[in-house]
């Protein structure tokens, strides 16, 4: 079953490039990485690729060191977009490119909850490392707590793409 994750591409100004919903839960689900793109304490922007997983509904994913510069931002301004890109292709002939995005639009917060964080990891190391998860059930239990996890809860999200 397909979940809404709450997608609307009426905002296009071309909507001959709408990423169709099917293809934009693909990109979301098999994607290595996005960018997280948060607001810094002082103003400006401050994005930082980071692996994900989503969990089939509402939230996507991330790990990360318990402290640094990327939980200071968040704890400013839990509002986040996660932009996410699929394979993209130079169509010099063209002076374009082929390709395809989502922006994912959230709120994101550090999870505390223990068993919310491992459930994170293990769904992490699914996607991420699949043939590695009896020895990712033994670094969770090893590492859960200085390891950091962020949930970013989806408000919106927004796909395009450029056909060749």
């Amino acid at each position: 079953m397909i979940h809404d994750m709450k997608y609307d591409t009426s905002v296009l100004r071309r909507q001959d490039r709408a990423l169709p919903r099917e293809e934009a839960h693909e990109l979301l689900q098999s994607s290595e990485y996005g960018i997280l793109c948060m607001q810094e304490i002082g103003g400006g922007g401050y994005g930082i690729p980071l692996n994900y997983v989503w969990d089939g509904g509402e939230c996507l994913y991330m790990h990360c060191a318990p402290l640094g510069h990327k939980l200071d931002c968040l704890a400013h301004s839990s509002r986040v977009t996660f932009v996410i890109t699929g394979a993209n292709r130079i169509l010099p002939e063209k002076f374009s490119t082929a390709y395809a995005s989502l922006l994912v639009h959230g709120e994101a917060q550090v999870v505390t909850d223990e068993e919310e964080k491992i459930q994170a990891l293990r769904l992490l190391i699914q996607k991420l490392t699949p043939q590695e998860a009896h020895r990712g059930e033994q670094y969770i239990a090893r590492a859960v707590q200085a390891t950091g996890v962020i949930r970013l809860r989806i408000t919106g999200s927004c796909g395009k793409a450029h056909r060749a």
